[in-house]
Formats: structure tokens, C-alpha cells, sequence
């Protein structure tokens, strides 16, 4: 009897240690476990279930969330409340904004001696806040009636006290180019629209001619954009002529210019390290279908490019290899070897359609060098042909 009493005593304190271990596993130990970090960036993505480091005896998949007033956009502390196991936890959620604003726009810049440097022209300030943030200048570094290389300093804070301080560099050269021819007898070929196949075979003939050359590049065609590093490397010189070649776009207002001028600069520097100097505008100065998307760009453009530390050339030599694709070999020589002043700036392209442009270099080069000529890249001081503007 005694034994029996023992035995149902031992049974009902195993049950009731079973249900107080259930009752602790299920309504006293917390079961969901959150990590230390619960917080969201303003604007920023919310993943409620990232917040959750650990399900006790289950997965995150049975766990579920909801928060009735929780605003993504505004700073706060607000309540997610999930439920795990017929359980609900409450975590406290704040947003934050401890993110810097960002500056876009800080490239390098050059601008012209003794001209005044617009340093708002392309930089933009933006903060995950979304608020309108404005930034400062201090430009007192500067001394444009000077050559040399400064330093521009640019800040801006956002509402939430958060700073940034970003440098940029600021070189004051001399104007480049000349307006006079010099008394050398010198053909500077340019090639417009590349790289291409084409510019290798135009690379090859050149180096049959221990001649020199300029490419105004485009970033049309970026597979083969290799070449203008091997054209670099072989002495050769590196124009910009436009990232897209879209006349539409490029000069549909003259920011628009200036954002397609910068990536096919910036396009160029990732090849040689550099954004150089010289441009030439789609179609030349003197084009006119410019004026069908904005009357008078070009005056503006041909002025704002040299205040930047830019120069552009035109041509006084043209092959017309422009007129079409596959034109002529024999009228491709005719036309280009036409001009004869002192210094000759003929005009080629080297897309992949310019084939009969290839076959007809060689007997350019040699009608030139026959009178004389040599063969140059555009630099610092070269003539600059000029057609003049007509919008």
C-alpha cells in the first residue's frame, strides 16, 4: 500500500514537473530572440525578419509580424509586434539617419587662365533623407590668373547632423591651341566615331608610316575601347568627340552637352588615366542641325568649352568619308589631299563601315609626305581650324 502511495506521489510530481517545464517552455522562456542592432535607416529597406537572431524549436518561416503605424520615412521609435508559437513579442524599431549626405559631380576639372570657374556646373548634393540638402564652397585656394593645380573644398549636413567634406581638384592651364598656322608643313589626320576594327588597321598603316594621328573618340563601341589605350601607348593622341553621337540628346540643352561631354571623358580616363583636353563637336562648330533642338547652343557651347580648359577643332581638309558608307577609294583620295595650306587638319572616321577609308590612307599619306609633310598628333599647340558657328 505504502509502495502504491509512493508511486502515484512520484507520478504526480513527474506530471507536474512536465507541465511546469511546458508552461516555462511555452508562456516563461522567450522562444524568439532579437539582436542588439534594431534599427532602420530612414528611406532605407525594412526587412522586419532580419531583426530575428534565433527561433527557439522552430523556424523564421512560422513566425509572423505586423505594425500599425510604422513609417519608413519619418524619424521614430515604433512597435512591431510578431507572433511565434501563438506567442506575441514586442521589439521596438527606430529609424535613424546616421548616412552622410553624397556628392555627385566632383570630377576633376580644368578650367582656363584668367576665366572664372563655375563650380556648381554638374554637382549635386543628395541624402537618403530625400530633403533638399544645400552645400558650401570654399574656393579662396584659387588663384585662376595663375597656372598651377588647387584644391576646392565642398560641404553639406543633412537635418540629422550628419556631414561631408569631399576635395576636388581644380587645374588653371594655358589657353591650348593657336589661331595661326606655324611655318612647319605638318597633316594632323583625325579619325572620328571610333574605336572600331577599323582603328586598328588605320593603327597598323600609321605605324607602316612612322606617323602620328588623333582619334576623337565616342562611346558607341565600348568592346573595342582597348584601342584607345594601345593608340595612346603607340604616341598617338586621344581626342573626345561624344559618348553617344545622339544629336538629339547631346544638344538638346547645353548641360545636356556637358553630362555627355563628361562620360566619354571619364570613359577615356578609365583607358589612359586622363581626361584630355581636346573636343570636337558632332557635326563641327559650324553644324546646323543643332539649331532643330536648341537655337543658339552652339555660341554658347563654343564659348563654355574653352572656359573649361577645352579646345575644339574643326578641319580645312576633308575626305568626305562622312557622305557615306563605302564611298569611292579614288574620291576619298581626291578630297582628301585637296588642301595644302602649312598646316592641314583633315577630317576621316574610323567606324567599322569606313572600310574604303582604310584602303585610301595610304595614298594620302604619301601625297603628303611626297610635298614635304609630316605627320602629327594634335597637342597643346597646334593650329586650331575653325569654321565658324552658325547657331
Amino acid at each position: 500500500m505504502k509502495n502504491k502511495k509512493n508511486i502515484m506521489i512520484g507520478t504526480i510530481v513527474i506530471v507536474l514537473l512536465a507541465l511546469g517545464l511546458f508552461i516555462y517552455q511555452k508562456f516563461v522562456k522567450q522562444q524568439l530572440h532579437f539582436k542588439d542592432d534594431l534599427t532602420v535607416e530612414i528611406n532605407g529597406k525594412f526587412d522586419p525578419f532580419s531583426y530575428i537572431s534565433e527561433v527557439e524549436h522552430g523556424n523564421i518561416k512560422e513566425v509572423t509580424c505586423q505594425s500599425k503605424n510604422l513609417n519608413i520615412k519619418k524619424l521614430g521609435e515604433y512597435e512591431i509586434v510578431y507572433t511565434y508559437k501563438n506567442r506575441d513579442y514586442e521589439a521596438m524599431i527606430q529609424v535613424v539617419d546616421t548616412t552622410k549626405p553624397v556628392f555627385n559631380g566632383l570630377n576633376d576639372l580644368a578650367v582656363s587662365i584668367n576665366t572664372t570657374p563655375d563650380l556648381k556646373a554638374g554637382v549635386e548634393v543628395s541624402d537618403n533623407s530625400l530633403e533638399e540638402i544645400k552645400y558650401k564652397i570654399d574656393d579662396k585656394k584659387i588663384d585662376t590668373s595663375k597656372e598651377g593645380t588647387y584644391e576646392v573644398t565642398y560641404s553639406a549636413k543633412d537635418s540629422s547632423g550628419n556631414k561631408i567634406i569631399a576635395k576636388r581638384k581644380i587645374e588653371v592651364i594655358k589657353k591650348i591651341g593657336s589661331e595661326q598656322q606655324s611655318n612647319e608643313k605638318v597633316v594632323y589626320l583625325t579619325f572620328d566615331d571610333g574605336p572600331s576594327e577599323n582603328t586598328k588597321k588605320i593603327m597598323d598603316i600609321l605605324a607602316k608610316y612612322n606617323a602620328k594621328a588623333t582619334f576623337f573618340v565616342t562611346g558607341r563601341n565600348q568592346k573595342y575601347n582597348y584601342l584607345i589605350k594601345d593608340a595612346y601607348n603607340a604616341g598617338h593622341t586621344i581626342g573626345l568627340h561624344t559618348y553617344s553621337h545622339d544629336y538629339q540628346t547631346v544638344y538638346s540643352s547645353v548641360e545636356a552637352y556637358f553630362d555627355d561631354l563628361n562620360k566619354v571623358g571619364q570613359m577615356v580616363k578609365n583607358e589612359i588615366g586622363f581626361v584630355p583636353h581636346y573636343i570636337r563637336f558632332p557635326g563641327g562648330s559650324s553644324n546646323t542641325i543643332s539649331r532643330k533642338y536648341c537655337q543658339g547652343i552652339m555660341s554658347t557651347l563654343t564659348k563654355e568649352v574653352i572656359e573649361k580648359g577645352y579646345q575644339y577643332y574643326d578641319w580645312n581638309g576633308d575626305s568626305t568619308d562622312a557622305s557615306g558608307n563605302h564611298v569611292a577609294v579614288d574620291k576619298l583620295i581626291r578630297n582628301g589631299t585637296l588642301c595644302h595650306d602649312n598646316n592641314v587638319m583633315i577630317l576621316c572616321h574610323d567606324t567599322q563601315a569606313k572600310d574604303t577609308t582604310v584602303q585610301a590612307l595610304p595614298a594620302i599619306i604619301e601625297h603628303y609626305r611626297n610635298l614635304g609633310y609630316t605627320f602629327k598628333g594634335i597637342d597643346d599647340t597646334t593650329y586650331t581650324p575653325q569654321q565658324g558657328v552658325n547657331n
